[in-house]
């Protein structure tokens, strides 16, 4: 199947015109591993596809129950709930779904399997974003792992006695890392996130516990954080901080994929932050559709 120049190889048939997509707004889900990962990864693409009419669906498949350093697993896992639908609300979601392991629990068994795969059937996506399988953290690479073994079989009738099959699988696209082994990811797609910072900052603002507690507490500059404020008072103090130490995946890919976003957008200079994706081949192969959807302007 060759879009844009490229063949790309896929587990799955080929979009043919007698399988025609679900009507309807084009619908994403981003499965990431726990409450923000979707958030801070992709969240500048999702608010341009909610803009452009698109239904959005972010995962976790943990809960977040380890993510804090005085609260307890269990307050940790309620406080992150309630942190995700304050997001979703700032985002626009359709949802924001914590399918409840424990975190560095996600299980790559039979039953998480089909677990997931019921959840995509359900939603029936388009377009799945999920962590490549060489991220530095076991539940990403898990629940990444778990995505890309339901690519093909979401569409055979008799995997999962009373799922609905779907005969228009979804592509899979693999969000942006800093891994090199096996090797660096490839950016066979590039979003322009400037325009999209704003709310980025908004919705990662409402995760307080981890961008003001707990990560500031693990990367040792809580006494930065404790210094800026609340945010009625101090937003621009704390955007700044969020771009500092969290934007800084954007800003790298636009450095590193400047060559490849000058291929994708010949005559248009390079974005000071760029989301990045590379097309997995376990999913069903790219249309040209889908690259005027995520690259296309409003």
């Amino acid at each position: 199947n060759k879009v844009r120049g490229r063949t790309y190889v896929a587990a799955c048939p080929p979009v043919k015109a007698s399988i025609p997509r679900t009507p309807g707004p084009y619908r994403i889900m981003v499965i990431g591993g726990h409450p923000d990962d979707a958030d801070i990864i992709c969240g500048c693409t999702a608010a341009k596809l909610i803009a452009k009419g698109c239904r959005i669906k972010f995962v976790a498949a943990c809960n977040g129950d380890i993510g804090h350093h005085k609260l307890s697993r269990k307050e940790t896992a309620a406080v992150r709930r309630q942190e995700t639908l304050n997001a979703a609300k700032v985002w626009g979601l359709d949802s924001y779904d914590i399918y409840g392991f424990g975190d560095a629990r996600c299980p790559n068994t039979i039953e998480a399997r089909e677990m997931v795969a019921r959840k995509i059937q359900e939603f029936e996506p388009d377009i799945i974003m999920t962590h490549r399988d060489c991220d530095y953290h076991v539940d990403h690479r898990a629940i990444g792992t778990l995505v890309k073994d339901c690519g093909y079989m979401l569409g055979c009738p008799h995997w999962i006695e009373g799922s609905k099959a779907l005969r228009r699988r979804p592509l899979i696209l693999l969000m942006s890392d800093v891994f090199t082994v096996p090797r660096v990811m490839r950016p066979d797609i590039l979003v322009d996130a400037d325009p999209y910072v704003e709310k980025w900052c908004d919705a990662l603002d409402c995760q307080v516990s981890q961008f003001y507690e707990w990560l500031a507490w693990d990367k040792g500059i809580e006494d930065e954080v404790a210094a800026i404020g609340d945010r009625k008072a101090n937003v621009a103090a704390r955007n700044a901080y969020l771009m500092k130490y969290w934007a800084n995946r954007k800003a790298n890919d636009a450095k590193r994929f400047a060559d490849a976003w000058r291929e994708q957008y010949p005559g248009k200079p390079v974005p000071k932050m760029i989301e990045s994706y590379e097309v997995s081949e376990y999913g069903r192969p790219p249309i040209e559709e889908d690259f005027e959807l995520l690259m296309g302007d409003l």
